[in-house]
């Protein structure tokens, strides 16, 4: 039985928070081994996270279709597909629970390589 004040349980109605699902997807790229950091793409992107008011390395569009696109820095000496493969897992199932909506499109790019 779903708890109304549990925080995680989907809303319902698949509107989705651009910052909601950014914090989400950040967060379940982080626990994957391998990922040093979800970084900016550019020198001004990382400036931005810097001064708290940047997108912190993710980047979501909502509307009409849920896109996310994720820019990582991978510890070095790690099998670059094999990470990428388990981000791209982490991050649709934990949206998909946390949110109630599929991810329609994800892109994942690698910083530095």
């Amino acid at each position: 039985m779903a708890n109304a004040s549990d925080p995680r349980q989907p809303a319902g109605n698949g509107q989705a928070d651009a910052r909601q699902v950014a914090r989400i997807a950040r967060a379940a790229a982080l626990t994957i081994y391998g990922v040093k950091n979800v970084v900016g793409a550019r020198w001004y992107h990382r400036l931005a996270d810097r001064l708290g008011i940047g997108t912190r390395g993710v980047s979501v569009r909502s509307t009409p279709a849920l896109e996310v696109t994720l820019n990582l820095e991978l510890a070095p000496g790690v099998p670059r597909e094999s990470v990428l493969s388990n981000v791209a897992d982490a991050v649709k199932y934990t949206v998909q629970r946390d949110i109630g909506r599929p991810i329609d499109a994800l892109t994942l790019t690698v910083d530095g390589t």
